[in-house]
This record gives structure tokens, C-alpha cells and sequence, in this order.
């Protein structure tokens, strides 16, 4: 009863920080759900080893940075590279980790 009840506790907690609401996160969470209706659980664990999933994260990752979420220099000179790379490997990280987490969760409530 005890693990029911944490469980909605992080579900909640998930919603009321806003992090469920980051793009990178809600297009993890929907590809997860693509990847649990599409793809068998065999070939799962291969979708996941292979390097071009995580480059396509990059790329999704670097394209929201760039368009949504740019990250300036002080006073505005310039966009802040630094910055920005390590939202861009943040933003990849969110993606692919709420997809991992999204198969897991169905996995789990599904017994």
C-alpha cells in the first residue's frame, strides 16, 4: 500500500514542479508510447543501443535550444554557447530518459 501511495506522490510531485511540461519531456514521453505500440519488446532493447536514437535526441534537443529557448550573453551581445551546449546535452538527457521511464511505468503498472 505503501509503494501505491509514493508512486502517486511522484506522479503528483511531477505536475506540480512543471517538469512534465518541458517539451523534451513530454517528446520523450510520447515516444515512449510510440515505442511501446510499435515495436516488440525484443527489438526494444536494440532501438536503445543503437547511436543514431541518441543523435536524433541531440538534434531535437539542439533545434529546441535554438528556436524556443536561445540563452544570451550578458547584455545581449550574443547567444551564450556555453550555456546553451549544456541545455542542448540537458535537453537530450530529459528526452531519452522520460522515454526509458515512460516504458517502465507502463511495464509496471501493466502486471
Amino acid at each position: 500500500m505503501a509503494r501505491c501511495c509514493n508512486l502517486f506522490k511522484g506522479i503528483i510531485a511531477l505536475f506540480t514542479s512543471g517538469l512534465i511540461f518541458n517539451p523534451m519531456v513530454l517528446g520523450g514521453i510520447v515516444l515512449g508510447g510510440i515505442i511501446l505500440a510499435k515495436v516488440e519488446e525484443k527489438q526494444l532493447f536494440s532501438f536503445y543501443k543503437d547511436y543514431h536514437f541518441y543523435l536524433f535526441a541531440l538534434f531535437l534537443s539542439f533545434l529546441y535550444n535554438v528556436f524556443f529557448k536561445r540563452v544570451y550573453n550578458d547584455g545581449g551581445n550574443g547567444l551564450d554557447w556555453k550555456n546553451m551546449a549544456a541545455n542542448i546535452l540537458g535537453g537530450a538527457f530529459l528526452f531519452v530518459f522520460s522515454s526509458l521511464m515512460m516504458i517502465s511505468f507502463v511495464w509496471m503498472i501493466s502486471f
